[in-house]
């Protein structure tokens, strides 16, 4: 049986099975955003880590954090 691995993007909850996933997966299969225009980014502890290749492998460990930043531009008012 395999054991799931729990981690968490922008404060929400995720289970899965998968030790390895891509940034791409993170991005379109749990957060559900649209990786041209979002950044994932790891964090650890105070340490924010932008995950700019898509492709990249990263093995997942139970209460992994991750943050999506959005690149459109914010209106400044």
């Amino acid at each position: 049986m395999k054991k799931e691995i729990v981690f968490f993007i922008d404060q929400e909850q995720f289970k899965t099975e998968k030790t390895e996933v891509t940034v791409r997966e993170l991005l379109e299969d749990f957060a559900m955003s649209n990786p041209n225009e979002t950044t994932l980014v790891r964090r650890h502890g105070n340490e924010l880590e932008k995950l700019m290749d898509l492709a990249m492998v990263l093995t997942l460990v139970n209460g992994m954090k991750f943050v999506v930043y959005h690149n459109t531009p914010t209106t400044v008012s």
